[in-house]
Parts: structure tokens; sequence; C-alpha cells
């Protein structure tokens, strides 16, 4: 696991996937990876594979920025 980048796809998945109430707990990134092969987002199944926590973690903070910024407006 490592530093890898965090793409506008990546945070779109994953949006969809809070969205869609589809993860059991966020910080679960293995459920994260079962559940991204399950809609079909390989791009974020291999993103979660690869990273590290600490990149994991920000990208469900970006994740939830988006969600909170689209219900907004």
């Amino acid at each position: 696991m490592t530093r890898v980048p965090i793409t506008d796809d990546v945070v779109e998945q994953l949006s969809e996937l809070l969205e869609a109430d589809a993860l059991d707990h966020e910080h679960n990134y293995m459920g994260a990876q079962f559940a991204a092969r399950d809609y079909g987002f390989e791009e974020l199944a291999q993103f979660v594979y690869e990273a590290d926590a600490a990149t994991y973690y920000e990208a469900i903070q970006q994740a939830k920025a988006d969600r909170q910024a689209s219900s907004t407006s």
C-alpha cells in the first residue's frame, strides 16, 4: 500500500457507494473494495487495493464533501 493519486472517478464512485449506503462502515477498506466490485467500479476497487489508509481516508473525505456540496446546491 502506497500513496496513489485520487482521481475524480474514484471520488465520484466512492460518493455513489456512500449515497447508496453500500458500505457497512466507511473506514472498512476491504468492504469498500468488495462493494466497488459489486457495483462494477473497477477503478475504485483497484484504488482501494493499492492505496494506503491515509490516502483512502482522504478520498472518503473528498467524497463526503462532494456529496454535501451536491445536496446543498
